[in-house]
């Protein structure tokens, strides 16, 4: 699959793939308890590259403005919005630097999370979800 995920377009096993990536954004309890680690043990990636819609920079500038203003990063997920407003989109961007970071404390590179960027949002405030 040169190095790619399939995706769901692909059937069969890309919509095992998304499958599994909706049980883990829904962190179902026995599948966080059961199958995600044997997924994390071989390196699957839970949020597809260019899944947030947004580049890095935009996504930290959109962060850092929220914050400025609300004094905290826990972005409201937006529910009942329109997929494409800024509010929406800056929770998925926050929700799959979440996720990313999940597969960085496991070693491994993910989407666009750097050692620069881990340690810029800690050094802004941003604490990360313990899974």
């Amino acid at each position: 699959m040169n190095g790619h995920w399939p995706s769901q377009s692909m059937q069969g096993l890309g919509t095992w793939i998304h499958r599994q990536r909706q049980r883990y954004s829904k962190k179902e309890p026995e599948f966080m308890k059961t199958l995600a680690p044997r997924l994390d043990e071989i390196g699957f990636e839970w949020t597809p590259k260019g899944n947030t819609r947004m580049s890095w920079e935009e996504g930290f500038g959109m962060l850092m403005e929220f914050n400025r203003i609300n004094g905290h990063f826990e972005v409201p997920s937006g529910a009942g919005l329109d997929k494409m407003s800024d509010e929406r989109r800056l929770y998925k961007w926050v929700a799959s630097v979440h996720d990313m970071y999940r597969s960085y404390k496991l070693g491994r590179q993910s989407g666009s999370l750097s050692d620069e960027r881990v340690v810029l949002l800690v050094e802004h405030g941003f604490v990360f979800r313990d899974f």
